[in-house]
């Protein structure tokens, strides 16, 4: 059977049309997961969030993260009385929701957070929600963690 040009282009569209198909429903199959369940409330949020970055920016010396061997060290500035930080920090890791972890703060008397750093490894943004004499301030981090 010889094609014409009418029915090859014909052919040609309808498996160009298939092929779309076959990709939108492929796509739609895919599993997308959310950075955050909750991501409406927490971006109603935000201004929060700036005013307590804003806060922190006043320190010059900011919180300093540094990895020894099995531990990470958060050094908080110097110039604050260091009994009084306390807070919340957030490891979390981009590339998958179980790599992320939570820490409760309390600074000891030089100004350090000390804690295990387990089996993490690969890049984390240390996310710290703190409080010092009743007001509260908000800083990110980027850290590498070596295995």
């Amino acid at each position: 059977m010889k094609w014409n040009w009418g029915t090859k282009l014909v052919l040609a569209m309808a498996a160009f049309m298939s092929m779309l198909i076959i990709f939108a429903v492929l796509m739609m199959r895919e599993e997308v997961p959310l950075v955050e369940k909750t991501y409406y409330p927490k971006g109603q949020a935000f201004q929060e969030t700036i005013e307590k970055r804003n806060r922190a920016k006043v320190f010059n010396d900011s919180i300093v993260a540094t990895q020894h061997g099995r531990e990470i060290i958060l050094s908080f500035p110097k110039s604050l009385r260091q009994d009084g930080i306390s807070g919340n920090l957030h490891l979390y890791n981009r590339m998958t929701e179980n790599g992320d972890r939570f820490f409760t703060l309390q600074a000891d008397d030089q100004g350090q957070f000390v804690f295990p750093k387990d089996s993490l490894n690969g890049r984390y943004i240390l996310r710290i929600d703190w409080q010092y004499d009743n007001i509260d301030y908000y800083t990110e981090k980027n850290m590498t963690l070596q295995p």
